[in-house]
């Protein structure tokens, strides 16, 4: 056996012995060691760790009693930012928060409504203050229909990750008037029952949003972060669509879209029977003819179910005032939709083809055939959302005038084959 001091050894002996049992010269070792540390170095220094970033979301101008007097909810979101990004670990910032005032920071290449519901989906935790109101519309119309941008938020968090929303409630709801944007946002916070709490002063949503914000970060800690963000609508009325055959499923859908243009038109005239709806669009009266694909795209069955639409046109303006002009259709799509999807589904690639965020617009200007394939409508939140969304877009960026130039002349279209 080898002493444990090797000093004794000749250099012949060492030599002689195999090469893993020559023993090591202390120097040796310890710059062996050294070596091996370089070798793996740690891959980032605690001091560089990213806070977990954090959304609050509320009405802006709405009042609360705060520091004994009334202030706006926009006053007590910049307290909150400040107070949740005090909050340190071990010297660590743990959150970086985002607020309404700092959409000025972000990028031109979205608007305001869609930069909003990507900083909720991104976020690691959502924290909403909920006072009743659903919040602007995405649109300056006087039409007070649709779904608010807080309703928006919150639904595209939760549609996320569940696991990360959390709630402040105020007491005292805003009342909401039969059949509003409002009494839509309540309803919805009834079904989704977000854990939080309740306040009654600015004092109290302070206190309250510090424990909050902790408790998330352990729930998400011990459920695993991976986990709460895999799984975007499995749970709540998403989940309950999805246990739909296909269709009920359909008329669900095609019973949302109906309903939110419905809304939208406000009793200014009357209304075709079945599916269709009609408003007004710079002026002249559009029927939408509304349908729904209940499953994937690339389902067969499914897209089957709507086919191409448009074939019948003829058929619906019979029943029609002359006012009304189109039809447009539009088609509610459980899942995404694609630009080859939409133009197999018109049946020629010779259109005009958008991709939106509410998914795919084709026109065809030849038969002045319009589809609009609205992507991702899970539940009801997302199907009026999305629609929606894509309502705002042809005001927002002009397409409305060639909309209604189309449906025009299809209308002429579809009379003419009739009478033929």
């Amino acid at each position: 056996m080898l002493e444990s001091d090797p000093g004794w050894l000749t250099s012949a002996a060492r030599r002689n012995l195999p090469i893993d049992d020559r023993p090591i010269a202390p120097e040796k070792h310890a710059g062996l060691l050294a070596s091996r540390s370089i070798a793996f170095p740690m891959k980032k220094p605690l001091s560089d760790t990213e806070p977990l970033s954090l959304m609050i979301s509320s009405r802006c101008n709405d009042a609360i009693e705060y520091q004994n007097k009334s202030q706006s909810l926009a006053v007590l979101r910049r307290e909150l930012k400040s107070r949740l990004e005090g909050i340190k670990i071990g010297g660590i910032q743990v959150f970086r928060v985002w607020i309404h005032e700092d959409e000025s920071n972000t990028s031109a290449l979205l608007n305001n409504w869609e930069s909003c519901l990507e900083k909720a989906r991104n976020a690691d935790v959502f924290i909403m203050l909920y006072n009743g109101r659903a919040g602007w519309l995405g649109t300056d119309s006087p039409v007070r229909d649709g779904l608010g941008i807080c309703h928006a938020e919150v639904a595209a968090a939760f549609d996320k990750a569940p696991g990360k929303v959390r709630s402040i409630q105020f007491r005292a709801l805003i009342p909401a008037a039969p059949d509003s944007p409002d009494e839509s946002f309540q309803q919805f916070v009834s079904r989704q029952k977000f854990p939080g709490a309740q306040v009654a002063t600015g004092e109290e949503a302070l206190q309250r949003a510090e424990e909050l914000a902790a408790a998330t970060v352990l729930s998400l800690a011990r459920e695993g972060v991976g986990v709460n963000s895999s799984g975007s609508f499995y749970a709540g009325e998403a989940l309950e669509w999805s246990r739909m055959n296909f269709h009920k499923r359909r008329d669900e859908m095609t019973k949302v879209i109906v309903k939110l243009l419905r809304k939208r038109a406000g009793g200014a005239f009357k209304q075709p029977s079945g599916n269709v709806a009609a408003i007004e669009i710079r002026g002249a009266n559009i029927g939408f003819v509304c349908d729904s694909i209940p499953a994937s795209m690339s389902t067969a069955a499914a897209r089957e179910l709507v086919g191409q639409p448009f074939l019948n046109d003829y058929q619906h303006t019979e029943k029609w005032d002359a006012a009304i002009q189109g039809p447009v259709h539009l088609i509610a799509c459980q899942k995404s939709v694609s630009e080859n999807q939409a133009i197999r589904q018109l049946g020629f690639p010779d259109a005009v083809v958008v991709s939106g965020p509410f998914g795919v617009y084709v026109a065809d200007e030849v038969q002045k055939i319009q589809m609009a394939f609205i992507a991702n409508c899970r539940d009801e939140t997302t199907t009026r959302g999305n629609a929606q969304a894509f309502l705002n877009w042809l005001n927002d960026h002009g397409e409305a005038k060639h909309l209604v130039r189309r449906a025009k002349s299809r209308r002429s279209i579809s009379d003419y084959i009739r009478r033929v």
